[in-house]
């Protein structure tokens, strides 16, 4: 599935607004931001294994998933930023 972009966007002061009120640097759909619009989907659902992931922590700490959770249970929160 290719999701569609969202480019409608108003000049903000200090950037592009986009339609949930986001300011950026650029307008939506340009450069490296992207705001996809419609269904898409968003990971894996619930109860399915993740795939092998090397991430990186809220505070830049690189960390592998599978690897430093040992045989513990985790919890993944992938979150949108205001800006890409």
């Amino acid at each position: 599935m290719q999701p569609t972009m969202e480019t409608r966007s108003s000049e903000a002061e200090n950037g592009w607004r986009d339609r949930d009120g986001f300011v950026g640097p650029m307008k939506p759909g340009n450069g490296p931001r992207s705001d996809p619009k419609g269904n898409f989907p968003t990971g894996p659902a619930v109860g399915t294994p993740m795939p092998a992931v090397i991430s990186t922590t809220a505070d830049g700490t690189p960390f592998d998933l599978h690897k430093d959770r040992g045989n513990r249970a985790a919890i993944f929160i992938f979150y949108r930023s205001a800006v890409w």
